[in-house]
């Protein structure tokens, strides 16, 4: 004998809409995390372009130390990672280097300008990786 159609139980499980409100729900909730969470990324990338350019210049200063004279662009970044005739170790640590380049959080290199005189420049191009963008990330010696 069969169930009569009043005594049918209901069926178990969600129904299509119930699932694409659920997911709708979930994607908004991620959204302003995301949204809410992306200023302190670039925040923390600007932060470690800033360190990272400090320890480029203090080996900067090590090698004029060691030298009596600054790095020329050309022996930029070898010498931070191969070191110079008055100092045969590296000047900077294996975490700043990646395949004999010196990269910014963005993943490009870092770049170095040689000045007048004494003075000299180590800057990030920043997010946009475009010279004189109002995110670069420099550090002028003074």
């Amino acid at each position: 004998m069969r169930p009569s159609a009043s005594r049918r139980r209901p069926e178990s499980g969600f129904s299509l809409i119930e699932v694409l409100i659920a997911v709708a729900i979930i994607a908004l909730m991620g959204g302003i995390v995301a949204f809410r969470l992306f200023p302190h990324l670039l925040e923390s990338q600007v932060d470690r372009a800033k360190l990272d350019i400090d320890n480029l210049r203090t080996a900067v200063e090590m090698f004029q130390m060691k030298e009596h004279r600054l790095p020329s662009e050309g022996e930029w970044p070898r010498f931070l990672f191969e070191g110079s005739d008055g100092h045969a170790h590296p000047y900077v640590d294996e975490h700043l280097h990646q395949g004999g380049l010196v990269k910014d959080p963005w993943g490009s290199p870092y770049v170095y300008q040689r000045l007048s005189g004494v003075d000299y420049s180590i800057l990030s191009y920043g997010p946009d990786k475009l010279p004189g963008g109002g995110d670069d990330v420099p550090l002028d010696s003074k």
